[in-house]
């Protein structure tokens, strides 16, 4: 089956857009009313200042105090509206075969891509906001993310796979696991081989995991010239071939040697050939 080949395709619900705009009307109410009131007491105090018997704030004043908090309250609303509208219409996300990819954004266009492999944990949030529009947020967390780390450093913490406004979250959830399940299974008729017998098998791995280290100290690697000619930071190309930035730390260092898919993708990545990244020693 092609890597391309959609397993799942959809978009978020409309209903999206009524909570946030219920949202920000419950707090930009609270805001305007405040303000109105605190802006119509400064104003009584400097018009009454002086005065041996205080007088009360034109009526004129007043209202015109109150139309203009209120005419931003609504202008602000109207924005938002308009604002969660487009997120609405350019929200799409896939279900690949060995990936996800979720499309989004207003002002700035972003495309997260996914690997089944860095996938740690999917959360299903219903809030108090979301219970009203029966709604749901799919938050999909991955391990070594550019992407969290910045979203941590701005103050928010949002993981790397989120999809808000969603009716039957339930179906992304079975896609993605089926998907995972997939990507992780064991090739037909390599069990007997690998995990049988039983007490062997930790054995096994651990002594696999160390010839392979011990055979990378023979390897010369291009990796980093390769990579800086091409402008890709190490965590970039960790991402986009589907692995931990340690495993690009050790082939850089020469302590691990890659299996061949691991180089082929290294390769196309940094569009080079293999022979270009590796060297024997």
């Amino acid at each position: 089956m092609s890597n391309e080949k959609k397993s799942y395709e959809s978009s978020i619900s409309s209903s999206y857009k009524n909570k946030e705009l219920l949202k920000i009307t419950i707090l930009l109410g609270f805001i305007a009313t405040a303000a109105s009131i605190l802006t119509w007491w400064i104003m009584f105090m400097i018009i009454t200042d002086g005065m041996e018997k205080p007088g009360a704030v034109p009526i004129e004043v007043t209202f015109l105090v109150f139309i203009i908090s209120y005419v931003v309250f609504i202008a602000i609303i109207t924005l938002n509206f308009l604002y969660n509208k487009a997120y609405i219409k350019n929200f799409h996300y896939k279900i690949l075969e060995d990936h996800i990819v979720i499309k989004h954004g207003v002002f700035t266009k972003i495309v997260a891509t996914i690997p089944y492999s860095r996938i740690q944990n999917i959360n299903i949030v219903n809030g108090v906001f979301d219970r009203l529009f029966k709604i749901f947020t799919v938050k999909i967390e991955t391990a070594g993310s550019s992407v969290a780390a910045a979203s941590a450093q701005k103050g928010h913490i949002r993981p790397e796979g989120y999809i808000p406004g969603l009716k039957n979250p339930e179906i992304i959830e079975k896609k993605i696991k089926e998907m995972m399940t997939k990507y992780s299974a064991v090739p037909s008729g390599l069990e007997d081989k690998i995990f049988k017998p039983e007490e062997l098998a930790f054995d096994n791995f651990i002594s696999y995991i160390l010839s392979k280290m011990r055979e990378g100290e023979k390897l010369k690697t291009s990796i980093t010239e390769l990579r800086e000619k091409a402008n890709i930071s190490a965590a970039d190309l960790a991402e986009k071939v589907g692995v931990p930035l340690q495993t690009i730390n050790y082939l850089t260092e020469g302590r691990y040697n890659p299996s061949l898919a691991l180089a082929y993708k290294i390769a196309e990545v940094l569009q080079c050939k293999i022979e270009d990244l590796f060297e024997l020693i």
